[in-house]
């Protein structure tokens, strides 16, 4: 699974790599800064590269690895990198991140950034800055995120609502959907105003205590004026394995 939007995991949107980026673990009460470094590597594919309701390309290979771990009590680090493969269109990208997160009563804040950079495409490199704030609401984890990039001067809003029901002790059910707003027509030709609502189900599967193999299904609606391709429906899978 990508993670590129930094309040992706609050979301519990799985699989798809429409979402990435900078989800730091939020450090517990006792938390000594730098005790509780952990680091996850992670391998997928995805039919199609989904990014905030825009098509990238397709037959997408990605790995990303990432390191997360507490900076004081209540503030969680996680700095990654995550390289992208559209084997059948698309270009290569590689995304380096850093962010931090704080836990405020009931809600988590994330704040990050990303570095979007395309191997062989010049001048098609971008930063983009953001925050998210997420929480749950009963079975129901519900984020909303701001995301600015600093070169094309796009402001872009997503939120997010998700939840898992435990199937076994080692296979979960994850649903996941999210709705963005571009300001202004940046991402692979779409207009300004809502990109489109992407939903996504996903089946974890415990392989032991630090490894996670998820294939998961989704679909991808245009809305407003970026509705004229029609749905899509896209399917992955990933493995992830902790440190």
């Amino acid at each position: 699974m990508k993670i590129r939007n930094i309040a992706a995991k609050t979301a519990a949107v799985l699989g798809c790599s429409a979402l990435l980026a900078l989800v730091p673990a939020i450090a517990g009460d006792e938390a000594v800064a730098g005790e509780d470094l952990g680091a996850e590597v992670s391998v997928g594919y995805d039919t199609d590269y989904i990014f905030r309701g825009a098509n990238l390309g397709q037959d997408l290979l990605w790995s990303d690895v990432n390191v997360s771990t507490s900076l004081s009590d209540g503030l969680g680090l996680n700095i990654g990198a995550w390289y992208a493969n559209p084997t059948d269109a698309g270009d290569d990208e590689l995304d380096v991140y850093a962010g931090v997160s704080t836990d405020l009563g009931g809600m988590s804040l994330d704040v990050g950034t990303t570095y979007y950079y395309f191997p062989g495409a010049t001048g098609d490199n971008t930063l983009e800055i953001g925050a998210a704030l997420g929480t749950s609401v009963g079975a129901f984890d519900v984020s909303a995120g701001l995301y600015h990039d600093i070169d094309t001067d796009n402001t872009y809003l997503e939120v997010g609502v998700g939840t898992s029901v435990d199937l076994t002790d080692s296979v979960s059910l994850d649903i996941g959907a999210t709705i963005g707003n571009n300001q202004d027509e940046v991402i692979s030709g779409q207009a300004d105003g809502l990109t489109a609502l992407t939903i996504t189900v996903g089946a974890p599967i415990g392989l032991s205590d630090n490894a996670s193999l998820t294939p998961y299904v989704g679909i991808n609606a245009g809305l407003d004026d970026n509705d004229g391709d029609g749905d899509e429906i896209f399917s992955g899978i990933s493995l992830t394995v902790g440190f």
